[in-house]
């Protein structure tokens, strides 16, 4: 590392006109006060309100930023992973351009950084300006990746981490569509610092993500780096055959005594049917998202399509032509 490294600051973005000017002038004054060189790049979708220009003003005004706007929208999860592809720095913070991540925090990473830790994420304490219903789901969703992922994914951190260059570069080697900064971190490995910190709510605003997206991302969490959804379904599959075996031998033998009835054996049969058949669609969808997925990975086709760059001239290094895609 030189005396004096850069610090790269990925902020993925879509329709954030009023947040982009706000981020940019807090982290100057992080990096003023540190005597740090650093760049920020905007990653972005296209967006069909002034969040480029705003971006584009602002380098215009001289701060070390990078655009990179993409042909058609592809997300938050590959918007990062461009990100990461387009650094420069000795590391890069990942931050989100809402401000619910504090920005400020970014000086205890550095610290823990410069002490050998090669990834510094934050965990989130509290999170304010969210509905009840959204956390109980994201506790749901950290509980499922902490109890069946593959890899060890710290509860209650996001994306917002400091990531050392070489971890930067093995992630970037993972070139899977649905990319989980997260998992994707976990699966490379090195030594992590957690830093404890409360979310703020959006500066302005409301989230760009749906909660369908909301979905999408958990998704792309659970069944990259967990067999145990396809192992639910043998569990399930053996446990639904030793009850219907019971459940045959129980009621030949009580019928054998008392008695066949009429009624009673159709309505059983029924339930039986239908939890049967809930079962068996489930399992069908489950094996599909994995199947559709392996198709997708296959297909080979880029993960992202570059429109334009745009760069400062006050970046601290130059981009050179690694558009990998």
């Amino acid at each position: 590392m030189d005396n004096k490294p850069v610090l790269s600051v990925i902020a993925p973005i879509y329709r954030e006109e009023n947040n982009v000017e706000p981020l940019a002038n807090r982290l100057k004054n992080i990096f003023d006060k540190l005597n740090l060189d650093w760049e920020l790049i905007f990653a972005m979708d296209p967006s069909p309100d002034l969040t480029e220009k705003r971006i584009v003003d602002l380098i215009n005004q001289g701060l070390p930023i990078r655009l990179i706007t993409f042909s058609r929208r592809i997300g938050k999860p590959l918007s990062l992973l461009a990100g990461l592809d387009h650094v420069t720095g000795d590391a890069c913070i990942v931050i989100d351009a809402d401000l619910q991540d504090p920005p400020e925090l970014i000086e205890q990473m550095i610290d823990q950084w410069k002490k050998g830790f090669m990834v510094v994420a934050a965990q989130r304490t509290s999170r304010k300006g969210e509905n009840f219903l959204y956390l109980k789901c994201a506790e749901l969703f950290y509980w499922i990746l902490d109890k069946f992922s593959d890899v060890k994914i710290p509860r209650n951190t996001g994306d917002f981490r400091l990531i050392d260059s070489r971890v930067v570069k093995e992630i970037c080697k993972i070139r899977e569509r649905h990319g989980f900064l997260r998992g994707m971190n976990a699966l490379a490995g090195f030594s992590t610092k957690l830093i404890p910190f409360d979310r703020d709510p959006r500066l302005t605003g409301k989230t760009q993500i749906s909660l369908l997206g909301a979905l999408n991302i958990a998704l792309d969490g659970i069944v990259p780096f967990s067999r145990a959804p396809l192992r639910m379904i043998f569990v399930l599959g053996v446990f639904f055959l030793a009850i219907s075996t019971l459940s045959s031998v129980i009621w030949i033998a009580t019928s054998a005594v008392t008695g066949f009835g009429v009624n009673w054996p159709t309505v059983l049969l029924a339930i039986l049917m239908l939890f049967c058949t809930g079962i068996c669609v489930t399992s069908m969808g489950i094996l599909g998202e994995y199947l559709m997925r392996t198709y997708e990975e296959t297909r080979n086709r880029p993960l992202y399509v570059v429109d334009r760059v745009v760069e400062s001239e006050n970046v601290p290094r130059k981009l050179t032509e690694k558009m990998i895609t």
